[in-house]
């Protein structure tokens, strides 16, 4: 699975996802990665860790909590503040909301069903819980 934790960035997929961040430095690689879950029929392992990653980015944006993601090489959480805090409005919260309900279903979700099979597949959904709790409230 590529995973070595239940964390938002303890996958590969996240922390090159991370790494694509930091090189473009744009807001549509966060929101098209969210929005692919809500879009496509069948969610491949990588797209949700993605997506999971971009919905971290958001919460710690949101938060301003270093915790939440890994360490900046180039950027900083208070430069992804400042270009990206006024892009969290209701419509991307909704497209969240939307994207951690279909995350949380093991329909068609090849990542869920990795984790079902995992012994930590409690945690993991505690991470989504909170993603979903600090984000949204």
């Amino acid at each position: 699975m590529g995973a070595w934790g239940t964390g938002p960035f303890e996958n590969d997929m996240a922390l090159d996802l991370f790494a694509e961040l930091e090189e473009e430095t744009s807001f549509s690689v966060i929101r098209r990665k969210i929005e692919e879950v809500v879009t496509d029929d069948y969610l491949d392992a990588d797209q949700v860790s993605e997506a999971i990653a971009s919905i971290a980015l958001l919460t710690a944006i949101k938060v301003n909590d270093t915790r939440l993601v890994p360490e900046f090489e180039t950027s900083s959480l208070s430069t992804l503040r400042s270009m990206f805090l006024s892009k969290i409005d209701d419509g991307l919260l909704s497209l969240v909301e939307d994207a951690l309900g279909i995350i949380r279903r093991s329909d068609d979700n090849e990542l869920y069903d990795l984790w079902a099979e995992q012994e930590g597949f409690e945690d993991w959904m505690a991470h989504l819980d909170y993603l979903e709790e600090t984000l949204l409230s």
